[in-house]
Order: C-alpha cells, then structure tokens, then sequence
C-alpha cells in the first residue's frame, strides 16, 4: 500500500490518465473539433452560396443559372475551396445543376429536403469516409455536405448542394489525436513505473524525516532524525536538524520578546486597543479597560469602532493619524487623549488599526488652573490687568468689524491712600475685596470686570 498522499494520487492518477485521456479524446475533444470543422465549412458555403447566388436569374418557369459564367465561376470556387460536388435545385428539388452532369434532371425526394430546406434552414451533414450522404451515395472521401437554401423576397427558390472534401484535414486530426493519446498512455505508465521505483527507494528514508516532522509540530523541538548515507536524503535529514535547532533557538528570543511585550502592555498607564487585519479587536490591555470603564468581553464585541461609543469620531481620528497631534476627547468623566491609526507593512498591505489612549484629566486641570492665575486678580478674583488689555483689544476689533459701540467703565475709590494710611492696609484690601464682590453682582456675566491697579477698576 502507498502511504503518502502525494505517491498515492500520483499513482491514481497516471493510472486514471491512460483511461481519461485517450477517452477525452473519442468522446470530447474529437466531437468538438469536428463541429467546429462543421461550423467553419458551413459558414464557407454560405458565402459560397451567396455569391453565385448573383449568378442566376429567376422567372416564372424558377431559377436558372448563367450558363457560362456560372459554369466557369463555380469551377473557379470548386478549385480554390477543395469542393468535392456542387449542385443546385430547384424549388421542386430537381437538379438544374451539378459537377456530375449525369445528375441533372434528378430529383431530390427524401422527406429533409422539404421539410428543413424548403422552410428556408441550412442543413449540414459530416459525411466520413466509406459513409452514405443525406441522398444515400456511398462516399469514398470525408465531407461535409451543406444545404444552403436560396431565398428571393422570403420565398423560397431552390438550394445549393456543396460537398467540402475534408479528407486531409480529418486523417491529419485523427492522426494527431491518435500520437497525443499514445504519448499520454506511454508517459502514464513511465510514470507509475517512477512511482513504484521511487517507492522502494525514497519512502522508507521519507517516514524517517515525516515522523519527525510531526514531532516538531507537536513541540518536541529536541528530536532529531538519523543521518543514514550521504545521500540527498541523508542531506536532507542533517538540513531538518539544523532546522530544528534553529526553530529552537528562535522560539526562545521569540518567548522572551513575548514576554517583554506582555510586560510592557500589562503594565502600561496608556491604553491601548489594536485589531487584525480584518478589524476585530484583537488586543485589550488592562489601563484601556480603566479609562474606558469597559470589560475586555465588551470592548471586543462592541468592536473598534465603538471604543468611545461614537463610531464617527473614532474614524476621523483614524483619518488624522498622519497629524502627530493627539485628538482629545471627554469620557467616561475623564479627558482622553487619543491616537489611532491604520497600520500597514513595508508592501501597503493592511496588518490593522491600533488606539493609544492617555488619561489627560489632572494635566487639563493643572492648565485651567494655571490660566486662571494668569488672568485674575490674586487680591480681589477680578480680571487682571493683563486680561483686561486682551480684552479690550478684542473688543475693539469686533467693534470696528461689525460697526458696533461697546462701554467702558472706570471706577476709582476716592480717598483710599487716607484710608490706607488711618485704617491700615488689611482694611484696605477688605474694602477692594468688598467692592469687587458689589461689582460682580451688579454687572452681567457676559460683562467683564477688572482691577485695572491699586484702588483703580474698569468694566467692559
């Protein structure tokens, strides 16, 4: 019994291919190019047909041919074209013309003439060699034998006969067919003799090297095959050793590289979220869980897209991902900063898309902060005068823009310095304090109040 596959089907088939092919043969390719010869030949003797049908002339007595031209032009067409026989009918199926003059004057009754040809419809024939034509002759050549009807204002007139001798190119066919099919037989059998030869020689040494094959992929990276001959086999069972060694090797760097990379994702404060190729999640590493108050289960079937719960969102990040500035966005009652992109290999080729996101809550905070302090009043909470000359030059733009009038207020606190001086400078700075908290009840919030300096304040 043949073990392996490959040898197995290898066998099968040369075996199938001394039945198939010689089988294809008679009963497909042979069919097939005799009625691609039969459509070939018919078209010819519809363009045969067609030309001499200029070459008759029809009166009430039916068609007749002109005698010397026609004779001459179908001698002409009967010499370049290889026809065997040509004749032509009337519409009663006699003969008014034919290559065998004996012929004429006969007439054709067989039950196609009028049912087929008379209705107007080419009729073709293959005709082999020591076979009876449609009329019943014996042929002593290979033919095909056409009926072209000829039709006068849809009536019909007469016919053609044309017999085009294809003895040549059928004996060439069968020829060639009969050598294709015995080059296929013989390699079949040289073939499954190949087979058997190689059988005795190559499986055993063969089992050796798959036996250990199947090892490997089981994880037993520490088997190692016999090195029997300095052979191609033997050549072969050293190279798989020192494959396998090398696999071994390259599993461990790959294990600790494995583990580097679980170590840096497990411990990561950055979340992040990547896919495959096909755009399921595919990675979840425990901060992306936090930030995004999300179970792993629920990340990966909610899918990429829906990270933030805003699939629109999440693309236009992915579209930005050119842009090495972050998208940041409020969720889950945090501030995200987010980058996605869609990663490709050296070739185009799509490997997947990946999210960075990075908890930016006490930083925006610290900012806001810090924006404050630099805008107001540390004493009075007002508006500083830093901001008050921003504000002022926005104003004026927007006023010259739009054509429109905007107030300035200047408040001054009479008298303060004496204040100062008799009360002492904390009850000065309760009565700024004071005056500021009238102002910010009293004016709009769309109103800006500032300390313009000292005891000094304006509003916008």
């Amino acid at each position: 019994m043949l073990k392996y596959r490959f040898l197995r089907n290898s066998f099968l088939l040369s075996l199938l291919a001394t039945v198939i092919v010689p089988s294809y043969a008679i009963f497909i390719l042979f069919p097939n190019v005799t009625t691609l010869l039969l459509e070939q030949t018919e078209q010819s003797a519809i363009r045969i047909a067609t030309h001499l049908q200029r070459l008759i002339v029809v009166d009430a007595t039916g068609i007749h041919p002109l005698a010397s031209v026609f004779a001459e032009e179908i001698a002409k067409i009967s010499t370049d074209f290889s026809l065997f026989k040509n004749r032509l009918f009337d519409a009663q199926g006699r003969i008014i013309h034919s290559s065998d003059l004996s012929e004429i004057g006969q007439v054709n009754k067989h039950d196609y003439f009028q049912q087929v040809v008379a209705k107007g419809r080419i009729l073709s024939k293959v005709v082999t060699k020591e076979e009876n034509s449609m009329e019943g002759e014996l042929l002593s050549l290979s033919v095909v034998e056409t009926y072209v009807p000829v039709m006068i204002d849809n009536r019909f007139q007469g016919a053609f006969e044309i017999y085009f001798d294809i003895t040549l190119e059928t004996d060439n066919l069968n020829r060639i067919l009969f050598q294709g099919s015995m080059i296929m037989v013989v390699s079949s059998l040289a073939l499954t003799l190949m087979i058997l030869i190689v059988r005795r020689a190559v499986v055993r040494p063969i089992s050796r090297v798959t036996d250990a094959m199947s090892r490997m992929a089981q994880g037993d990276l520490d088997h190692k095959v016999p090195v029997v001959g300095h052979d191609e086999i033997g050549d072969m069972a050293q190279i798989f050793n020192q494959m396998c060694q090398q696999l071994k090797h390259a599993h461990s760097g790959l294990k600790q590289e494995r583990d580097k990379l679980n170590t840096i994702l497990l411990g990561a404060r950055e979340g992040i979220v990547s896919t495959d190729a096909t755009g399921g999640v595919v990675l979840v590493n425990p901060a992306a869980e936090v930030l995004l108050g999300k179970t792993r289960k629920q990340i990966v079937q909610d899918g990429f897209a829906n990270i933030l719960d805003d699939p629109e969102f999440v693309a236009s990040s992915v579209q930005r991902s050119s842009i090495d500035v972050p998208t940041t966005v409020v969720y889950n009652q945090k501030v995200l900063n987010i980058h996605a992109a869609t990663i490709h290999d050296s070739l185009g080729g799509l490997i997947g898309s990946m999210a960075l996101l990075r908890d930016v809550t006490a930083e925006k905070q610290l900012e806001e902060k810090l924006r404050n302090l630099s805008y107001t009043d540390a004493l009075t909470g007002l508006l500083n005068r830093r901001r008050l000359d921003e504000l002022l030059q926005s104003e004026f733009s927007r006023a010259d823009r739009y054509r429109h009038n905007f107030g300035f207020l200047m408040i001054d606190v009479d008298h303060f310095k004496r204040f100062n001086d008799h009360h002492g400078h904390d009850q000065g700075d309760r009565v700024l304090i004071h005056l500021a908290k009238v102002m910010k009840n009293h004016f709009r919030a769309v109103d800006s109040c500032c300390r313009y300096g000292g005891e000094e304040f304006a509003v916008i």
